[in-house]
């Protein structure tokens, strides 16, 4: 369980790069300071060779290899519940601070891991969840299994429950513009909604409810775009509530990968994290041959927020 190597081949573009350069804008889960301390330990290999020396450079196509194990992994929820099991497939009521598989400082503090630790056998995620969105998450017992759902993906309908900044115009509401990788972002994997192309991406949305400065909004994604609600929504106008990338201040995910979660920072967000829900997903068993509904409930500190702010806790009940 303690195995974690990140291994990666440097692209041409790279060429001459100084490696904790490299490594930072590679492996943004970390700084280019906390980088150089990696090479001075010896973490970090070049070509198979330990390398000490954090001015080294790189060339296209030098293997870059971080030896992981015994890095310290941040902390994580791991109060997830099941919400239906049978002997193919499970789904997960995931809550909002748990990654489900491995990536970035994340490895043995992830859903996947924890699943195998506790069952015995690997579990394979039929579709993503942002490590912050909690909510229904399905996994296949197989990996043939989750491949026949993939397939299908198109057809699960998918409902979301989010809490943002503002109100809509109107009740309903659709947004149908093309996401693609934010040119102008300082952040590498900040996405944009741009109407001059990308990737076709279109959510249905509808406003449940106002109470005070904020909205409690469904969303229906029709396509399945990473980041898809939380892009749309801003590009709306309406930013997530917590949503340290894609809220209403980008420069907030900066701050929190130098300093944590600070009180200030927290007071700026107003929630710890991005306030996004997967409510259920209606999908086709393919070995039970027929349609299931799977809903998870509205997380307590939606129930919370929305309380705090002026709303009626049991408003969130039908939603």
């Amino acid at each position: 369980m303690d195995e974690r190597i990140n291994e990666t081949a440097v692209p041409r573009e790279h060429e001459r790069e100084r490696l904790d350069v490299y490594l930072a804008g590679r492996f943004t889960y970390l700084s280019r300071t906390a980088w150089q301390r990696e090479i001075e330990r010896g973490r970090v290999y070049l070509n198979h060779e330990r390398v000490e020396s954090p001015g080294r450079r790189v060339r296209g196509g030098d293997i870059v290899r971080f030896d992981g194990r015994g890095f310290a992994e941040p902390e994580v929820d791991d109060r997830f519940s099941v919400l239906y099991e049978d002997e193919h497939l499970v789904c997960i009521d995931k809550p909002g601070n748990l990654p489900v598989h491995p990536a970035g400082r994340y490895f043995n503090n992830t859903l996947v891991r924890i699943l195998q630790a506790r069952g015995g056998a690997a579990l394979f995620p039929a579709h993503r969840l942002d490590r912050e969105t909690s909510g229904v998450i399905l996994l296949a017992k197989r990996g043939d299994v989750a491949s026949q759902i993939q397939r299908d993906f198109g057809n699960v309908k998918k409902s979301y429950i989010a809490i943002v900044h503002g109100a809509p115009a109107n009740r309903e509401f659709e947004i149908n513009v093309p996401i693609r990788d934010d040119p102008a972002g300082e952040i590498r994997k900040k996405r944009v909604a741009s109407a001059s192309g990308g990737e076709r991406a279109l959510t249905r949305f509808r406003a449940l409810f106002s109470f005070g400065d904020y909205t409690l909004m469904r969303a229906f994604p029709e396509t399945g775009r990473l980041h898809q609600i939380r892009v749309h929504l801003r590009h709306a106008g309406l930013p997530i509530v917590g949503d340290k990338l894609y809220g209403r201040d980008e420069r907030l995910f900066g701050r929190f990968l130098r300093e944590g979660l600070t009180g200030e920072l927290l007071s700026e967000l107003e929630l710890p994290r991005s306030a996004l829900h997967s409510r259920s997903l209606r999908f086709f068993h393919p070995l039970l041959r027929r349609e299931l509904l799977v809903k998870a409930p509205v997380p307590s500190d939606f129930r919370e927020f929305i309380a705090e702010k002026g709303g009626r806790r049991g408003r969130t009940d039908n939603t």
